[in-house]
């Protein structure tokens, strides 16, 4: 199975053809994630001193400007950290040195990231097939590993753009369940320290995904009466909390560091341009189900996950208060977040990242249709490759700009339905969101 996920993702990375356009691989919010590497190893300058040289630069590096004019890279450095082997190795193996006009922006880093993605990718497949084997069968857990790659859009970020943060929490979150249930297993130290590590790196790409502690704090609670004992557990293992707490905030120190090197601050929000949250106006029907990105219109076999909470609740309930309290909070996050759209990207990215945990619901599922008759099965096979199909061609439609990737309307849905690529009236049917507006709620 392992191995058939990996042929098809390299199968997908060379479509990217990175050798020969490199800017389509390391570009948009790529180009933050992943300046530190080279402003680090190549310029020997993370204060990008060097940007106000050579024009050259200026499209490499997207950085905040602060009032002092000093410079800043705006997002945090955790996707740098699980570049920086890939990066490396590019470097080292590369034939050529870098220089202005590459500067590690070239086609050997841009393979390397998608290599970096690739490998991610896989190791989350691994360990979630450990995770699902341990309550369900072999044939439950195939289902939902097919379906988790082949009808959503992680397909699209573990391939077209596998550089984006999304393949790489997915992998991290996978790791995440199985690193809990091991800690509320055999609660070693050696456990206790990777979860620490995996927490602050999760973190660290995207602050938000902190809220997976959510399913490690609930883990295996299904009563109040539980939920007391859970918490006298981790008060009687307040050792090894604080450790875990302590090696998160270890994989925090070299931002720290930055931050204060740059601003004189140990914390600094990054976001300057006047982005932040509306936390009383969620925009959650829009985020799950509108034409612009909604979440279940682009992603419909996830529908079937959030179906499956009811078997998970009846049959496997110490999954079920964890993962429910994650998605609330997540779904509620995410929609408050001033772009909830996330600007320019293939369905709703920002829930990728969950792909992982949503996989369990998804399983239990599955798990409920297979228990029926002939029937049902039959149906759900052929719902499950109906969907599969129409995921793969929502995947062709945005390569083919049938779908926009950021301005789609219910009619310019429609219009575009059935069909790979865009009609001549395509464009008149598109509502471009006002981001300026929408940074003041007007969303």
């Amino acid at each position: 199975m392992v191995i058939i996920i990996a042929a098809f993702l390299l199968i997908k990375v060379f479509d990217i053809k990175c050798y020969r356009t490199p800017e389509r691989v390391i570009d948009h919010d790529v180009i933050n994630f992943y300046s530190y590497l080279p402003a680090t190893f190549i310029e020997h300058d993370l204060t990008l001193s060097f940007v106000w040289s050579d024009t050259n630069y200026y499209q490499h590096y997207w950085a905040e400007v602060l009032p002092d004019g000093r410079l800043l890279i705006k997002t945090t450095m955790g996707l740098s950290m699980l570049y920086c082997p890939f990066f490396l190795a590019a470097y080292i193996l590369s034939p050529e040195p870098p220089c202005a006009e590459s500067g590690g922006f070239g086609p050997p880093y841009a393979l390397a990231l998608i290599l970096a993605c690739v490998f991610w990718v896989i190791l989350g497949f691994i360990f979630l097939r450990k995770v699902l084997q341990k309550r369900f069968s072999e044939t439950v857990t195939t289902i939902v590993l097919g379906v988790t790659l082949f009808a959503t859009n992680l397909l699209w970020y573990s391939s077209y753009e596998a550089p984006y943060s999304h393949g790489f929490l997915f992998g991290l979150i996978c790791i995440f369940l199985y690193q809990t249930e091991r800690w509320h297993d055999r609660n070693s130290w050696w456990c206790t320290v990777a979860i620490g590590l995996n927490i602050g790196i999760i973190s660290l790409i995207r602050p938000t995904n902190a809220l997976v502690l959510l399913y490690f704090i609930l883990y295996n609670v299904t009563t109040w009466h539980e939920l007391k004992d859970k918490f006298k557990l981790y008060l009687q293992q307040w050792p090894k909390i604080l450790i875990m707490a302590l090696s998160a905030v270890a994989v925090w120190v070299p931002q720290f560091i930055y931050w204060h090197a740059v601003t004189g601050n140990f914390i600094f929000y990054s976001y300057t341009n006047n982005e932040h949250f509306f936390w009383a106006e969620p925009k959650i029907i829009k985020f799950l189900f509108g034409f612009r990105k909604g979440w279940l219109l682009y992603t419909p076999v996830m529908i079937f996950a959030i179906l499956g909470l009811i078997p998970l609740y009846k049959r496997h309930r110490k999954y079920f208060y964890p993962i429910i309290a994650f998605l609330g909070a997540n779904v509620y996050t995410l929609s408050c977040w001033w772009c909830w759209w996330f600007g320019g990207c293939f369905g709703q990215r920002s829930m990728v990242d969950c792909y992982g945990m949503m996989a369990i619901p998804m399983a239990a599922f599955v798990e409920w249709m297979l228990r029926r008759k002939t029937v049902p099965r039959i149906i759900l096979v052929i719902v499950f490759s109906a969907i599969a199909y129409l995921s793969f061609f929502h995947y062709k439609q945005y390569k083919h700009h049938a779908i926009h990737y950021e301005a789609m309307t219910r009619e310019a849905y429609l219009d575009s339905f059935g069909h790979k690529y865009p009609s001549q009236h395509f464009n008149d049917l598109l509502e471009y969101p006002d981001y300026e507006a929408a940074k003041q709620g007007k969303r």
